[in-house]
């Protein structure tokens, strides 16, 4: 699977849709994204990689294709069982209280 594979899966799951339906050429925030799911997507692209990403970096890289590059310059992303956007959306509420 290749980092923007990963990056566009990731995207899909916060935004519940499937992979296919995911641009990869427009902001995660045109893409119907908010920023409570936008941690979301931070928080499942670090399970796919050893790089401190933070969650600046995905404002500043934005769309899909942008995030796959950015992610590609420093390592692999590696394999993460897959999380269910329920408890995705459980951890970050933990997280904000």
């Amino acid at each position: 699977m290749t980092k923007l594979d990963h990056v566009r899966e990731a995207w899909a799951e916060a935004l519940d849709i499937t992979p296919g339906e995911v641009p990869t050429e427009v902001s995660f925030f045109d893409a119907g994204g908010n920023s409570l799911l936008l941690l979301l997507l931070w928080e499942r692209l670090n399970e796919h990689t050893t790089r401190d990403l933070k969650a600046a970096d995905l404002f500043e890289h934005s769309t899909v294709v942008a995030q796959a590059e950015f992610l590609e310059g420093t390592d692999e992303l590696t394999a993460a069982a897959p999380t269910s956007r329920s408890a995705l959306l459980g951890r970050a509420r933990q997280g904000a209280s």
